[in-house]
Order: C-alpha cells, then structure tokens, then sequence
C-alpha cells in the first residue's frame, strides 16, 4: 500500500471538516425552523390566551347588567307585595268589591315579576359560571404560552452554545405546551 500524499491527506481533512460543518449547519437550520415553528405556535396561544380573557370580562359585565335587572324587578316585586298588603289591610278594616279585586291583580303582577326576576337571577349565574371557565381556560393558555416562550429561549440557547440536548429539551417544552394547548381547546 502507497503512502497518500500530503496534498490527498489536506484534500481528506478539509472535506471532512466541510461535511462536519454542513452537518452543524443542518443542524442548525433544523433549530431555526422549530423556532420559527414555536414563534407561530406561541402567537396563536397568546390570541386565544387573550380571546379568552375578553370574553370572561364580557361575561362578566353582561352578569353585572343583568344583576342590576334582576334587583330591580325584586324592587317592583317588593313594591307589588307592599302595595297588595296595603289593600290586604284595607280590605279587612273595610271589605270591598274593588280591594278584592286590587288584591288579584297584585297577586297576578307578582308572579309574572318574580317569574321574570328568576329568569333575570338565572342568566346571571350562568353568565358568572361562562365567565370563569374562560377565565379558567386563559390560565391554562398562558401556562402553555410560558412553556412555548422557554422552549424559544432554550432553542436560541442551543444555537448558540452548539448543543443538542438543549434544543431537545426546548422541543419537550414546546411540544408540552402544545399539548397543554390543545388540552385546554379540548374544554
């Protein structure tokens, strides 16, 4: 066997190194695109992180609205059954046809107030209720959010420093957060 020249030794070694250095810029070019990948991902958890936000606040104004609705017709209630009382009273000190009649008319009033004073008190509770699930649900958006965020700094991390196992971990923190993600689009 022939000695190689030093000239086919230089030409080995500079090919080497150039396939080392075009695996570490594939390497790389993989770490840029699953940062461009978590960039778009976190972008999409923060719009429905903040979605979710607004629609627990608009929840919870429209609860409010109905709450003043429903105080006041248990006020008009309240004024119905003092108003029936006062005939109740009158109609006992001096019975007459037309307190009898005062005294059906409050009764009628009264239910159909109280029915809607219920239905008011109702709508209020489920406002309440639709409004801390969305609270809920942005809680779990922005823990996701979170573990996408880091997964982006590990990966520029990774970049940097010329370390897989760093990357690999940024991937299992916004892989994670996808998952947390979809967990809470699920609910």
């Amino acid at each position: 066997m022939t000695e190689k020249s030093i000239e086919e030794k230089a030409y080995e070694i500079i090919n080497e190194k150039l396939e080392e250095d075009r695996r570490k810029e594939k390497w790389l070019f993989h770490v840029s695109f699953s940062i461009i990948l978590m960039a778009v991902l976190g972008t999409i958890v923060t719009a429905d992180s903040e979605n979710s936000v607004t629609e627990a606040i608009i929840l919870r104004n429209e609860a409010v609205l109905y709450q003043d609705k429903a105080t006041d017709m248990w006020n008009f209630f309240q004024a119905k059954s003092m108003r029936e009382t006062g005939y109740r009273i009158a109609n006992i000190l001096n019975p007459r046809p037309e307190f009898e009649q005062e005294l059906k008319r409050y009764q009628k009033e009264k239910i159909e107030i109280e029915q809607k004073a219920k239905r008011l008190d109702e709508m209020v509770e489920e406002r309440v209720k639709a409004s801390e699930r969305y609270y809920r649900k942005h809680h779990i958006f922005r823990i996701s959010g979170i573990l996408v965020q880091v997964g982006i700094a590990l990966s520029s991390v990774s970049a940097l420093m010329k370390k897989k196992m760093v990357w690999y971990l940024a991937i299992c923190l916004a892989t994670g957060g996808l998952v947390v993600f979809i967990t809470a689009l699920l609910r």
